[in-house]
């Protein structure tokens, strides 16, 4: 019995401790609701802190870090910027295409043609997540730093940060450019330890859904331009003779933790049978001309419709 109780103390122990490392990774701090953060410990000031806005509660225009004066500022009015920022968001136009390689690594000619000058690309790597670096005199001659960070995803996902710096400066300062600098090129992998909490962290933040009936991949969902009606299309042999009511539906930011990057719907359903239970399902979607039929959708039975969406099952 005793010695029950030590291991059930110790366990708690560990279990407390690891909850309080998870609080003090700064990553996981910086990013909140993104599944798949670089687990990294980044080279920022230590002042430097998530900016947080009531109008923006997903952070659907980028994660702001910055002191907590030039926070308030910039969001005030961007104008009134009188130190730095560093703002993240889920790139939307450059991809990872391999270990190290993104879709962005040979487009200086477009820069250029757009009247970019001095241009500057370097490669670089926190730990095992490889990045660019460019750096570019715009039309104005204004100085623009930006920074490209893959997640090693199936997907692709890159992330990209952009140094936001006083609007009357041509360029950053020295001190504002050294935050820059020691960002991109110090940034560095966590320690073991705190990547094992990290990691554990991750897995408690991905979505439940990925189980049995309700596995996101099962579901095809479109969205018509003309009307913005959801179709959804039950595509699962586990479903067969049971009958799916959609409780609520909404559309998630862009900014999301389950689908990064890409257009993302949430599908509070209930399936019929001994024990109804309630599941929430978060899907990507396609935006469409027109709805896909085809002929295995023949039997008007198993279509349901309201104004919201169309589902076949």
């Amino acid at each position: 019995m005793r010695k029950a109780l030590f291991i059930f103390f110790l366990f708690l122990s560990v279990a407390g401790y690891s909850s309080q490392k998870e609080d003090q990774i700064r990553i996981l701090k910086l990013y909140p609701y993104l599944v798949q953060p670089p687990l990294v410990e980044p080279a920022l000031p230590v002042d430097f802190v998530l900016g947080e806005r009531d109008d923006d509660p997903y952070f659907s225009q980028g994660y702001f870090w910055g002191t907590q004066g030039s926070l308030h500022d910039y969001f005030e009015s961007p104008s009134a910027l009188k130190g730095c920022l560093i703002r993240s968001q889920v790139a939307t136009s450059v991809k990872q295409v391999g270990f190290d390689r993104f879709s962005n690594d040979h487009t200086v000619s477009d820069l250029t043609a757009a009247g970019f000058t001095e241009i500057k690309v370097s490669r670089g790597k926190w730990g095992i997540f490889p990045s660019r670096e460019l750096v570019a005199k715009g039309p104005k001659g204004r100085k623009y730093y930006q920074l490209w960070v893959g997640l090693n995803t199936k997907e692709g996902t890159a992330l990209c940060y952009q140094f936001l710096y006083p609007e009357y400066l041509s360029e950053p300062t020295q001190h504002q450019k050294q935050i820059w600098d020691n960002f991109v090129r110090k940034t560095d992998l966590l320690s073991m330890e705190d990547l094992l909490i990290a990691r554990a962290a991750q897995i408690d933040r991905e979505p439940s859904e990925k189980l049995a009936l309700f596995d996101p991949s099962l579901f095809k969902v479109e969205k018509r331009k003309l009307d913005q009606k959801f179709f959804i299309r039950l595509e699962s042999e586990a479903l067969k003779g049971k009958k799916m009511e959609v409780i609520e539906l909404r559309e998630l930011p862009l900014l999301n933790p389950y689908t990064p990057g890409k257009p993302c719907v949430e599908i509070v359903a209930r399936v019929d049978g001994k024990d109804p239970e309630e599941k929430t399902i978060r899907s990507s979607y396609h935006v469409v001309d027109h709805f896909s039929f085809d002929k295995t959708m023949l039997c008007l039975r198993r279509f349901t419709e309201n104004d919201s969406y169309l589902i076949f099952q």
